[in-house]
């Protein structure tokens, strides 16, 4: 309603005014007088705070800050950037851009020398060549003996054979 209208409260044949305002205040353009739609935006399409009707300011960034990609300053709000690492360098599952997590394992348990948590490789050997049960992959320990106790030629650590034969065939009592 315009100023005259104040007093008068005459519309014309299409209901508006003599300032050109609607009995809802609009004007023939769909205006107000502060310059706003029947939606609370202006001619460029913002409100009064100045977002558009999907929330974004002139600049393109959200209430929060976020542009139309959902990234703030380079990070979405989760605080992972367009290749979904965060400002550590690490992925939502905590691995770095090499596939290591923190701690410099890889998903399999491994780290940049091939080796897990106790020092193990993908075959089960440390870096000496033994498993965790101390045999190589031969199958023998460090004394060079098997799990049954005797060595490559097959006889055990007093010199006897699985038949109690010497390396001169020489029975034991």
């Amino acid at each position: 309603m315009g100023f005259l209208d104040r007093f008068s409260h005459t519309f014309d044949k299409q209901g508006y005014d003599l300032d050109g305002y609607d009995k809802d205040g609009f004007a023939k353009s769909g205006y107000n007088k502060k310059g706003y739609d029947k939606n609370g935006l202006d001619r460029n399409g913002y409100d009064k705070k100045g977002y558009d009707k999907r929330g974004y300011d002139r600049k393109g960034f959200d209430k929060k800050g976020y542009d139309k990609k959902g990234y703030k300053e380079g990070y979405d709000e989760d605080g992972f950037d367009f290749k979904g690492y965060n400002k550590d360098g690490y992925n939502k599952k905590g691995f770095d851009n090499k596939g290591y997590n923190k701690e410099g394992y890889d998903s399999n348990g491994f780290n940049t020398n091939g080796y897990d948590e106790k020092g193990y490789n993908k075959e089960g050997y440390d870096s000496n060549g033994f498993d965790e049960n101390n045999y190589d992959s031969n199958g023998f320990d460090k004394q060079g003996y098997d799990h049954l106790g005797y060595d490559k030629d097959g006889y055990n650590q007093e010199g006897y054979n699985k038949y109690n034969k010497n390396k001169n065939e020489i029975e034991t009592d």
